[in-house]
């Protein structure tokens, strides 16, 4: 059974810097890429934080159901490919997604057996401050952002796990934790309790 962490939380909370330090801790884990059509920001590497695609491109694949789960974020498109599952398929491997919220609660109902971890900012006000430090974001897309918080916070409500990201270091130790943890679920020890049982 693949072991499938969702990582998620409103724009500018700091998702991509916790996984990118939880993947170089653990270069075991699995990081899902997933596609969009929005353009990439200073820094971005194509098919290490996204698959960057036009939307033409991105409709084939809808097309084809080259997705797990996909949708419309403001202007752009995201989705999350079918094949990091196929090819972690049969292993003990953590695969580690990086959604929005409402791709969050797509993928969890389609995959109830992943776990859902909401990242908190500790004011709303930090929240638009790291999007304009980012430099890639508009005023108004800035604005369409903080116009969808309280949906975005009602469905964190939801989730298995929420984290506050006051200080990094401590956040990234707290989701390592949490991670780490789910592989001891007692669903992946069931054959060796049943083996335990066989002996009595």
């Amino acid at each position: 059974m693949i072991n499938g962490v969702i990582i998620s939380g409103c724009s500018g909370v700091g998702k991509t810097t916790i996984i990118e330090r939880l993947l170089r801790q653990h270069p075991e884990f699995v990081f899902s890429v997933s596609c969009t059509t929005r353009a990439a920001r200073p820094g971005e590497q194509n098919n290490i934080h996204y698959e960057f695609i036009t939307r033409e491109e991105f409709e084939r694949r809808i097309e084809q159901k080259y997705f797990l789960e996909w949708e419309q974020v403001y202007l752009d498109f995201y989705g999350t490919p079918k094949h990091v599952l196929e090819t972690a398929e049969g292993t003990t491997k953590v695969v580690i997604f990086e959604l929005d919220t409402r791709g969050a609660v797509n993928l969890k109902e389609k995959f109830p057996q992943f776990s859902t971890v909401a990242l908190l900012p500790p004011r709303l006000g930090d929240l638009a401050e790291r999007l304009i430090q980012r430099s890639s974001e508009t005023v108004q897309t800035i604005k369409a952002r903080q116009e969808h918080l309280r949906e975005e916070l009602q469905r964190m409500k939801t989730f298995d796990f929420a984290v506050v990201n006051s200080e990094i270091d401590e956040t990234v130790a707290v989701v390592e934790r949490i991670v780490l943890c789910l592989n001891y679920r007692t669903k992946y020890a069931l054959n060796h309790i049943e083996g335990l049982l066989k002996t009595l």
